[in-house]
């Protein structure tokens, strides 16, 4: 029985084990080509800068569309179904773009764009008017309180991104 213990005491002394040699593992010459080329593809792909938007809209289903479309596209979005909402938001949040309906309860999106561009005046704000918008009158009244842009509602999504795409780092191409 002494024999067999003195064996297995042997066996848990980590200084009695013999480890393998470990060899580095060698890389094929093809292989290495391929990681080579991989890496300087990857070093050409330029920084993505992923953009803030709040959507101001009070509409919940269409609020929730409108984030989860902008969402699946890479865009960090908030939404808020009122102006004193959006203002708070953006007292908290760093955003680049505002989304803002322009029939919204209590402050209007006009209200809510002369607010947003007196306080941020380095977030660009595109305003979602309403189909019964006479002679492009809100679309006006946008551009005069800071509104980069105005969409009429009601739109296809892919309208809304091509207008989005004219802002690739959330600095307004539009006058």
């Amino acid at each position: 029985m002494t024999a067999m213990s003195e064996e297995l005491r042997d066996d848990s002394d980590p200084s009695a084990r013999v480890e393998p040699a470990t060899r580095p593992r060698t890389v094929p010459p093809e292989e290495q080509r391929k990681l080579a080329r991989a890496r300087r593809a990857v070093a050409t792909i330029p920084p993505v800068r992923v953009r803030g938007v709040l959507v101001v809209e009070d509409d919940p289903d269409l609020q929730w569309r409108l984030a989860r479309m902008l969402t699946v596209r890479g865009n960090r979005v908030v939404g808020t179904s009122s102006a004193e909402g959006a203002i708070e938001l953006l007292r908290q949040w760093p955003v680049d773009l505002v989304l803002v309906d322009d029939s919204l309860p209590g402050m209007s999106g006009v209200e809510l764009a002369k607010v947003v561009a007196a306080e941020h005046p380095e977030t660009a704000v595109v305003l979602m008017s309403s189909e019964d918008d006479e002679g492009g009158r809100s679309a006006l009244a946008a551009r005069l309180a800071g509104a980069v842009a105005t969409i009429a509602k009601p739109f296809r999504p892919e309208a809304l991104l091509e207008l989005l795409s004219s802002f690739p780092k959330g600095e307004p191409e539009l006058a």
